[in-house]
């Protein structure tokens, strides 16, 4: 395993220096100034220059890289052209909001497909399965904003069942700090009417991202647990006289799990791009709406820092992905 972690980790490092240079690429060739984005729309041609200096974008484009991964190294991403703080410290502040989003939709996601793609699979051919499926070709065909919006529409506007945005009610103080995720903050501090009343507020969000990812992963999980009833080891374990609840969740279920955890790598980066719409709609304070505020302005470096902590969440979500498939399933070489 350590061995396994090491290459892994030496890749992680090479693909970031990758990602690094792509987000940095893309910002530098983008047809806007950054130098006029930074001296204000009023300020004179002089002005301009001065800021560009300023900035050091009169250099050559390859000082300017090792410059911007000097400031990675100390975790400095530059300045916001807008608000005039570090743009570290303002991904930083709303950096929880966005990852306690991803983390719940991701694990409701994952529960969700096991649970519905176990029960279409073992009612193959029934009401069941014909309901399942047809669910899973309709979540696959919606995307995701269209079904917040109509989420927002129906229980908040119509029924005044659930809140339409933000992560706790306007004015409530939010739980003391430990994790930054409301849910695990309010329940450390006792607090079950607020951790009641975050989770109400993560309902119609949770639920826009996961029904609108769910549905390929139930179809495959489906297809996955089929194939693996129809093993040879299976029928031996049933002719062994093993209860069939113990034939279906020790043996296929463990081998049916292994290639949804592929997917499910796969799908998380759906999931982080969809944050920034869904975030946009419920007025969640996270870094979705933080970019599209940023790219509306024309803040490059705020673009630029948050694709790279997108991308950064990406990467070690697939690198917990790589480790689980290999903990799953011990046919797995570590080579």
């Amino acid at each position: 395993m350590a061995k396994f972690l090491l290459k892994r980790f030496a890749s992680l490092v090479l693909v970031i220096i990758g990602v690094t240079m792509l987000v940095f690429l893309a910002t530098y060739y983008l047809p806007s100034d950054p130098a006029r984005a930074a001296a204000g729309p009023s300020a004179t041609n002089e002005q301009v220059e001065a800021k560009r200096v300023e900035l050091g974008l009169d250099k050559p484009i390859y000082v300017q890289y090792l410059e911007y991964m000097k400031g990675l190294l100390r975790l400095d991403m530059g300045t916001s052209f807008k608000t005039k703080q570090p743009v570290a410290q303002e991904i930083s502040s709303r950096l929880s909001a966005t990852l306690e989003l991803t983390a719940v939709s991701l694990i409701v996601f994952f529960v969700l497909a096991l649970i519905l793609g176990s029960v279409a699979a073992l009612k193959r051919g029934g009401v069941l399965d014909g309901m399942i499926r047809f669910f899973s070709v309709a979540g696959m065909a919606v995307p995701p904003y269209w079904l917040a919006l109509i989420f927002q529409y129906v229980f908040y506007y119509r029924l005044q069942w659930l809140p339409a945005g933000y992560r706790l009610p306007v004015g409530t103080m939010p739980p003391e700090p430990v994790t930054g995720f409301y849910l695990l903050d309010s329940a450390f501090a006792g607090d079950w009417a607020l951790l009641l009343q975050a989770a109400r507020h993560l309902l119609l969000p949770v639920l826009s991202l996961v029904l609108g990812y769910c549905g390929i992963t139930t179809r495959m999980m489906r297809t996955q647990l089929l194939q693996e009833l129809r093993q040879d080891y299976i029928r031996t374990a049933r002719s062994k006289g093993l209860p069939e609840h113990t034939v279906i969740r020790r043996h296929a279920m463990k081998n049916a799990i292994s290639p949804i955890l592929t997917l499910l790598g796969m799908q998380a980066g759906g999931m982080i791009g969809g944050t920034v719409l869904i975030e946009k709609i419920f007025s969640w304070p996270g870094l979705g709406s933080y970019a599209l505020d940023a790219i509306a302005s024309l803040d490059l470096m705020v673009v630029a820092g948050i694709t790279l902590t997108m991308a950064v969440i990406f990467i070690l979500i697939n690198l917990l992905v790589d480790i689980s498939y290999v903990l799953i399933d011990p046919r797995v070489r570590l080579s």
